[in-house]
């Protein structure tokens, strides 16, 4: 058991700085428990999305638990209550009787096929309250032992390790994300997983709470604000989806990205999910940007990369701010020379310097 809690221990330690390890610490635990899937859900709804923690064939099932309302026939509710009394518990202790928990439509029809017949729940403090460690085994699995237990007191305080210090860490890098835009005229707003706002930076780089999701954009606009996060929240933290609006306010244009959060910046169980990047143009700056779009028809995102290559940020910098990876933006730029019939990052700020 030494050896497989020191390999838990070192993937955690890297989780801490890399949200795509916890996947791996939960293969980690299915290799420790002789199990066939492990979970990592939060314990409150507005964490969950995409970004759940968990063994492929964990997460596949995930899906068809929400699509087919299997969420809503689980008898196993009373596992969680005497997990978060004791610090875990499993099915077996509601339903002894495996040969009639078998014939249970749950456990016959959905989980029995995917050989998840016996769940354990592990009691795991997160910053964000408690969370179900979730351990699945096979249908024929006996119930746990007293190693079992033991592997379970031991793997409890390095979840709760790490959870704390992935939180310290990620508080840290978004803070770091917003201090991109210090000194700029933008603004930036942090939403969580249900686009409901978290805090915001000020172009002086200072974070504040805020409920100002409804003056960011428009009246006119903002009715369909919450859809649009919907679409960016829901979708893949690889395919780097964004929104771009552009608008008159007080006779000064406003730019705003919507963008979700590099993976790299949060973790998985971390209430930021999206954020908005409001600008503030000064007329300079608006007659710069109307030109980029009618001289060279450029689109409002890459628009958006011109005037942050022009403030001085590179395109890794760039990459950071939009969600993409620095090959993302290199061939952007290359788009761009061509529309603008420029060669070089230099000859683009130059052509930006002379509209």
């Amino acid at each position: 058991m030494a050896g497989a809690l020191k390999i838990l221990g070192d993937t955690l330690d890297r989780a801490t700085q890399d949200a795509k390890y916890w996947d791996v610490a939960c293969e980690n635990v299915v290799d420790l428990f002789g199990a066939t899937g492990a979970l990592l859900p939060p314990g409150n709804p507005k964490f969950r999305g995409l970004w759940m923690s968990g063994t492929p064939e964990m997460k596949h099932a995930l899906v068809e638990y929400l699509s087919d309302q299997w969420h809503l026939k689980d008898p196993r509710e009373d596992v969680l209550t005497r997990m978060f009394e004791r610090g875990y518990a499993s099915d077996d202790e509601l339903f002894p009787d495996r040969n009639a928990k078998a014939k249970m439509p749950f456990y016959r029809d959905f989980l029995r096929p995917h050989n998840f017949g016996n769940v354990c729940t592990i009691r795991i403090l997160t910053p964000n309250g408690y969370w179900p460690l979730t351990v699945h085994f096979g249908n024929d699995h006996p119930p746990l032992t007293d190693a079992d237990i033991a592997k379970i007191k031991a793997i409890q305080p390095m979840f709760e390790r790490a959870t704390k210090r992935a939180n310290e860490i990620a508080h840290t890098r978004i803070h770091e994300f917003a201090q991109f835009f210090k000194g700029t005229q933008s603004e930036v707003f942090i939403f969580d997983a249900d686009g409901n706002p978290c805090f915001n930076a000020d172009a002086s780089g200072r974070g504040q709470s805020t409920n100002r999701l409804q003056s960011l954009l428009p009246e006119e606009i903002s009715g369909t604000l919450t859809l649009e996060l919907r679409d960016i929240l829901t979708s893949d933290p690889t395919m780097s989806l964004s929104k771009a609006y552009q608008f008159n306010e007080d006779g000064h244009t406003v730019n705003v990205l919507i963008i979700q959060i590099p993976p790299r910046l949060r973790h998985f169980f971390m209430p930021f999910k999206a954020c908005a990047i409001r600008t503030r143009c000064s007329d300079l700056s608006a007659i710069k940007q109307r030109r980029l779009r009618e001289q060279f028809d450029l689109t409002a995102t890459e628009i958006t990369t011109v005037d942050l290559l022009a403030s001085g940020k590179t395109p890794a910098m760039i990459a950071e701010i939009m969600s993409l990876k620095p090959d993302s933006i290199r061939q952007r730029l290359k788009l761009i020379y061509s529309k603008a019939n420029v060669g070089s990052q230099v000859e683009l700020v130059g052509l930006y310097g002379q509209l």
